[in-house]
């Protein structure tokens, strides 16, 4: 039985895969009856390897491949043309042996391929094995921006708790469509308010967004400053706290915009009232730590950063390069004392 799981919700992948793994026995004999293969490189002698094995304990195992389809992706831009990619001769021979070894997979294997992205129906290799019995494909995108809401509320309701909706936009506009951070906020909240109460838009203002914000100065901070040891040490305490790298980067991208706002409203004389009030910040300690952060940086050198930080969550959107490498390049990169896209101040 092959599964294909694929699309950008890292939250529905991960839990898919733990309910399977669930199914091949206790802790210590899943361990053993569960193999990951890097898909990129992978060859079909490797693959059978590891699908045929017998398995330990019990009369199941699975064999989870990670970005094997994405090998036969096309660019964006010939997606958007609508074009199909022909397969190399290489490509056609290990799609073909492919194919005709899934007929013969063990009873026992349950193979996954795991892709981090949707796979585009010009996807040679896709196609080929959707027109196989015992194929199974699932696409598990990210919620939409205009639906976040009602993903966050019925995903409170699964933890036992509530959250007003008001609560539930503005947490989705503190967090995006990051499913696993938004997961992880939920369940901070929930035990703030020990499943008494909804959660109401004062508790996500307290407990995160205003402590987002703090623990991002320190790393904005650093970046303005250019001390890239510094601020690599705050990345990566971020990261072992439970941030992930997209999250990181969509509150990186809001911590820049709201300082090119600051310089702006800073050089029209206005008060800290109307700062806050424009800016949309509820404490008025940001908004001297927003104007004292503002001066470490050129206008221009905002722009710059925003349009790194734009390529870098292309890249990582992609599959070009792995989140916590693209993070540490980013980090680094803003931390130079030349810029590489050249915008006049």
């Amino acid at each position: 039985m092959l599964y294909i799981l694929h699309g950008d919700d890292e939250l529905s992948r991960s839990e898919q895969l733990l309910q399977w793994k669930s199914t091949l026995g206790d802790a210590t004999v899943s361990g053993l009856n569960s193999t990951i293969l890097d898909g990129r490189g992978l060859s079909l002698v490797e693959l059978r390897a590891a699908c045929d094995a017998l398995p330990f304990i019990g009369d199941r195992r699975m064999v989870v491949v990670e970005g094997f389809l994405t090998r036969f992706e096309l660019s964006d831009r010939s997606q958007r043309r609508g074009q199909a990619k022909a397969l190399s001769d290489a490509d056609t021979l290990l799609v073909q042996q492919l194919c005709d070894y899934l007929p013969r997979l063990p009873a026992s294997t349950r193979l996954v391929f795991l892709e981090k992205r949707s796979l585009h129906r010009s996807n040679g290799a896709l196609r080929a094995l959707m027109g196989l019995q015992g194929v199974h494909v699932r696409e598990l995108r990210a919620p939409e921006e205009r639906s976040l809401p009602q993903w966050i509320s019925s995903r409170m309701s699964l933890k036992g708790g509530q959250i007003e909706a008001g609560a539930a936009r503005l947490l989705a506009d503190l967090v995006g469509a990051d499913t696993r951070q938004l997961d992880l906020e939920l369940d901070k909240l929930v035990n703030y308010v020990n499943a008494r109460r909804a959660v109401t838009p004062e508790d996500v203002n307290w407990l995160v967004s205003a402590r987002q914000m703090v623990d991002i100065f320190d790393l904005v901070d650093a970046v303005g400053l250019r001390q890239a040891g510094r601020a690599m040490s705050h990345l990566h305490d971020l990261l072992d706290n439970g941030a992930s790298p997209m999250h990181l980067i969509r509150m990186l991208e809001r911590q820049l915009r709201m300082l090119t706002q600051t310089k702006e409203l800073t050089g029209q004389g206005a008060s800290s009232a109307e700062m806050m009030r424009h800016l949309g910040v509820k404490h008025a300690f940001l908004v001297d730590k927003l104007s004292r952060q503002a001066q470490n940086f050129s206008r221009g050198s905002l722009i710059r950063a925003l349009s790194q930080l734009a390529c870098t969550e292309n890249a990582i959107k992609t599959g070009e390069i792995a989140e916590p490498l693209a993070l540490d390049l980013l980090v680094s990169e803003l931390c130079l004392p030349q810029a590489r896209v050249p915008v006049s101040d």
